[in-house]
């Protein structure tokens, strides 16, 4: 679970930001006297960043006592100076352990047996991008299953079955304990995730129950108990959403894949490749690997020109080609680039339905849900 980070963490988390921010400006400004190795030095210098607030948040982070009895912690010095603990710590042949633990208690239903090998994927994509992709198929999956009152209660009694009556772990002092930790932190991986079609929808009806619902905890009580099942399921739904994460930090890692099924969740609905958001943080090759894809007859061209104008090129080239990266696509179907072409992106999305009660509850009666 996430804690809420401290007045010093916070500090520390907007400075890097801000460092960040700056340097993303240069990268924007870049001028055709900047040199190759030049652009790289601030790549480099933004991801160094990254893996700084990534610290920082795994600082946050308290791990389940299962992990804590095996994990340990390194002590470094950052590029400050200062004293960085790395927690959480596995051995290969421990996280391994605990991995397929955790693939046993799920009854295999999030696993990908393609990708749960011990041989490390072969990604063409950083870390960074990995995670920044990842957080907006997160955000999008939130999204969909907040439109998805039957899912997200599939999810939760999954989740409650799983400690309730394979572990039967203890309830503790409160009459109902379950733990709910909003994944608010996806911009920290994704810059403009404040105007991602799925944060932005999610954003609203959060907002909107919020307004709706008291604040005092008997008071809502009372209410919720008053309201019609298709609405306490709409709610449901929505808190449940707010909860799911997909985070990983290689292109070859798809988790919750029994879950984005179960939503039927179509990545181009949330998400379109753009200059900013993919092809600048990709290598020279990998872009033109892409254009391969959706527009074959330009590679050579492109091939002739610098980074930041290919990746520009690049983005206008796929413009309705419905292309994706290979996290975004669906896990059992073949992609079919032609066939999406024209298709907008978040065009009739709508998370905010579930606010007012009408959400589209239709799925698949034999889907199996993973959190």
């Amino acid at each position: 679970t996430r804690r809420e980070p401290t007045k010093a963490e916070a500090k520390r988390i907007a400075k890097l930001e801000d460092q960040q921010g700056k340097l993303q400006e240069q990268l924007d400004d870049e001028s055709e006297d900047m040199t190759d190795e030049q652009a790289q030095a601030l790549h480099e210098a933004m991801d160094a960043l990254g893996n700084e607030l990534e610290v920082v948040e795994r600082q946050l982070v308290e791990y389940p006592a299962t992990v804590v009895a095996l994990a340990g912690a390194v002590v470094s010095v950052d590029s400050m100076g200062g004293m960085v603990v790395h927690r959480g710590l596995l051995r290969e042949e421990q996280a391994k352990a605990l991995r397929d633990q955790a693939r046993q208690e799920e009854g295999g239903a999030g696993g990908n047996p393609d990708t749960d090998t011990d041989e490390p994927a072969k990604s063409g994509i950083s870390e960074k991008l990995a995670k920044r992709l990842s957080a907006h198929r997160t955000a999008a999956l939130q999204a969909e299953v907040a439109r998805h009152p039957h899912v997200a209660l599939v999810a939760l009694v999954h989740r409650l079955a799983l400690r309730v009556i394979v572990e039967s772990y203890g309830a503790g002092d409160s009459a109902v304990n379950i733990s709910a930790t909003p994944q608010d932190g996806l911009g920290l991986h994704a810059p403009d995730m404040a105007d991602a079609p799925a944060a932005v929808g999610m954003c609203k009806v959060r907002e909107a129950w919020a307004h709706r619902l008291p604040n005092d905890p008997d008071s809502l009580f009372a209410e919720l108990l008053a309201f019609p099942q298709q609405e306490l399921l709409s709610l449901l739904a929505v808190c449940v959403a707010c909860t799911v994460s997909a985070l990983v930090s290689q292109e070859g890692e798809v988790p919750a894949t029994a879950l984005a099924q179960a939503v039927n969740l179509d990545m181009h609905d949330w998400w379109t490749p753009t200059a900013a958001g993919y092809f600048e943080h990709v290598s020279k090759a990998k872009t033109l690997e892409a254009v391969q894809a959706f527009a074959p007859d330009q590679v050579s061209r492109l091939g002739k020109l610098k980074k930041g104008e290919i990746a520009s090129e690049a983005e206008r080239l796929a413009v309705g080609t419905g292309w994706l990266p290979v996290m975004f696509r669906g896990q059992d179907v073949a992609v079919e680039v032609e066939a999406e072409a024209g298709r907008e992106v978040g065009g009739d999305a709508d998370v905010s339905a579930g606010a007012s009660g009408s959400v589209d509850s239709e799925v698949h009666e034999d889907a199996h849900v993973a959190v």
